[in-house]
């Protein structure tokens, strides 16, 4: 195989990898928060009234109790909510990565741990991230 043959070939493979959807239905089996008032301490970490899927919202808090070297009780939920990200970057870009240039439905977590805001971003289907330079969702209000 000559180099122009394999580059396009690996090209062909990376965007249809990029293309490429989950199987089953994303809100299938996912249980929602109900809503609550944060409570003021306790054990748990304080959850705030939001959509966020339970086990989603307590794989971030775990992250980020990791990232903070804190306990995930000490950990303070500020924010969560559904929000639609205007690419596959789910408002993470990192500079020279590709994304699908489609709306992403997803949530916006914001924590508080030892005095630090984390931000994480998430798709439908559980996949989140740690956003150190957050951009606001597409169906963010915008200041004119």
């Amino acid at each position: 195989m000559n180099t122009p043959s394999v580059l396009a070939s690996l090209a062909l493979a990376v965007a249809l990898a990029a293309c490429a959807g989950t199987a089953g239905d994303p809100t299938e089996g996912a249980s929602t928060m109900t809503p609550a008032e944060p409570t003021p301490s306790g054990n748990d970490p304080q959850l705030p009234v939001g959509e966020v899927p339970t086990e989603l919202l307590e794989a971030i808090v775990a992250d980020a109790a990791d990232r903070a070297g804190v306990r995930a009780q000490e950990i303070e939920v500020t924010a969560a909510e559904r929000v639609t990200w205007s690419d596959g970057s789910l408002g993470c870009p990192e500079e020279g990565m590709a994304y699908t240039q489609a709306l992403v439905p997803g949530y916006r977590v914001v924590l508080e741990a030892g005095g630090d805001q984390l931000n994480f971003h998430s798709s439908e289907s559980g996949d989140f991230r740690f956003c150190e330079d957050p951009q606001p969702p597409a169906d963010a209000p915008v200041d004119r």
